[in-house]
């Protein structure tokens, strides 16, 4: 068996030999040179809290672009424009046409193009106006409610009255539920806010429709007082048509200076009264 192992046996030995001596040199060396240091890293590497472009790292030119900022224009507000205040009383539908206006209690009769405030009135209709301010329009409804029905008052100040229609109001004769007016004190009285100084009215709804004009106020010794007309009176129809939007009762306004004759159904309490006006 040791004859298979006899070609090795000089690869061997040659092996050993050069363990050996570099084993015999490393212990020449330890035994007459100095240890080498040991060295170990104390500080830590610093961290990348800065980043360069990559033409700034490599030395090339970088374009420099120029940022312009647009500055931001602001519009002015446009002014809050409300109709709270206004209150649509009356309307008359007709030539001309006008519209009674409240606002904060005071009265205000407009005619198309008239203006309150600011605001041009510039349509008219049965039961609201049309209204422009700056440009912008505008609509004012009237409440047609029948719990709560629109008023017209009336300037209750105690003034004289002018020497000529309180003569021509004395010529005002009855003769029963007849009446015989001068033409010339119905042509002075021809004026709707001259009449609302003297009268008010309430328009009188029912299912949301005109059913007649009840009446507020009569000044004493006035027209209206001489012509019979009573606080709580209810127009109903005019010449025996009933009234059934406001500009109905206009309408014969606008006409009363051609009328020769005029006649009132009204309610009075329980009783439905007819008065009859001659125009002479």
């Amino acid at each position: 068996m040791l004859r298979r192992f006899e070609p090795l046996l000089p690869t061997m030995t040659w092996l050993f030999l050069i363990i050996v001596t570099a084993k015999l040199t490393a212990l020449i060396v330890d035994a007459f040179l100095p240890p080498v240091a040991h060295l170990t890293c104390q500080i830590e590497a610093p961290k990348i809290t800065q980043h360069y472009p990559f033409t700034q790292a490599f030395g090339l030119k970088e374009k420099q672009t120029k940022t312009t900022h647009t500055p931001i224009i602001q519009k002015p507000k446009a002014p809050v424009v409300s109709l709270k205040g206004y209150k649509l009383l009356m309307t008359a539908v007709g030539s001309p046409s006008m519209a009674l206006i409240n606002y904060h209690g005071k009265n205000h009769l407009l005619s198309v193009g008239e203006s309150i405030n600011g605001f041009k009135l510039i349509n008219v209709a049965t039961d609201r106006i049309q209204l422009e301010k700056a440009g912008t329009i505008y609509w004012l409804s009237m409440k047609q409610e029948k719990s709560k029905r629109s008023s017209i008052s009336v300037t209750r100040k105690d003034k004289k009255v002018q020497p000529t229609q309180n003569r021509l109001v004395e010529q005002i004769r009855q003769e029963g539920d007849t009446y015989y007016i001068p033409k010339e004190l119905v042509d002075e009285m021809h004026n709707i806010k001259k009449i609302f100084k003297y009268i008010a009215i309430n328009p009188i709804y029912k299912e949301h429709k005109l059913t007649g004009f009840a009446i507020t106020h009569v000044k004493h010794g006035s027209v209206f007082d001489h012509m019979g007309l009573r606080k709580r009176d209810i127009i109903e129809a005019i010449n025996g048509k009933p009234l059934t939007n406001e500009g109905d009762a206009f309408k014969y306004f606008n006409q009363i200076s051609t009328l020769n004759q005029l006649s009132l159904t009204i309610q009075r309490g329980s009783e439905r009264k007819e008065l009859h006006y001659e125009i002479y």
